[in-house]
């Protein structure tokens, strides 16, 4: 259960929702505007706590709810374990992309500088960003801005993908990319990913399928081929 407001004014963003998330899945969310789709990314991932309920995650071997660690054993699993995809890339203004995910490998992995830059050029590369890596968010188009955001939370191998509407500022081939790396990230390195979109066009590469209306979440059967 997720909350927002005071008084008579409160209103619920979740209610009473259940979901379960698998290694090797990549899962969709979809409904209208202002169903709590986000809000449950949110709380899912660590960064909104709810008023009630759990969240159960895999941690090194040990199933524990996130939300009754401290905030800095939050912040370590966050750190180690998650990537999130941000609808608005909340991007380091006075960093190049390629910094951007160095930065990430850097902190949350503690790499060297040079494996670093390799994996952080790899990535850019299959982004189709090779010949932006030195370029920084003012230098960038959105699709541009949104395909960095979603490497900066691919290049560690998350356990954890969470996608606030991935493809949203992307054309479709470009956006077909990045659903691709998304399933990739699923089927071939085994993280659990769930991925918020209005996108219908995702459908056909997702393995399960929720639709989330006024906090209430539904199991949907996916569109025949």
């Amino acid at each position: 259960m997720r909350t927002y407001g005071d008084g008579t004014a409160r209103r619920a963003a979740l209610r009473e929702v259940s979901i379960d998330l698998y290694p090797g899945q990549l899962v969709l969310l979809m409904g209208p505007s202002g169903s709590g789709k986000s809000t449950l990314l949110a709380v899912l991932s660590g960064l909104l706590e709810p008023d009630s309920g759990q969240v159960l995650a895999d941690d090194d071997g040990a199933m524990r709810d996130i939300w009754q660690l401290t905030a800095k054993e939050r912040e370590q699993h966050r750190r180690k374990h998650t990537g999130f995809i941000f609808q608005g890339y909340n991007l380091f203004p006075a960093l190049t992309a390629r910094q951007q995910l160095e930065i990430v490998l850097k902190w949350g992995e503690g790499a060297d500088g040079g494996d670093a830059r390799r994996r952080a050029d790899e990535m850019l590369e299959r982004l189709g960003l090779g010949n932006n890596k030195n370029k920084k968010p003012a230098q960038l188009s959105g699709g541009e801005k949104q395909r960095v955001a979603i490497g900066r939370a691919l290049v560690k191998n998350p356990s954890f993908m969470f996608a606030d509407e991935p493809t949203s500022a992307l054309d479709w081939e470009n956006g077909q990319k990045v659903i691709e790396l998304l399933r990739d990230a699923a089927h071939q390195r085994g993280a659990s990913v769930l991925c918020v979109s209005h996108d219908a066009r995702l459908l056909p590469f997702v393995d399960v399928y929720y639709h989330l209306d006024d906090g209430h979440l539904e199991r949907r059967e996916l569109p025949a081929e």
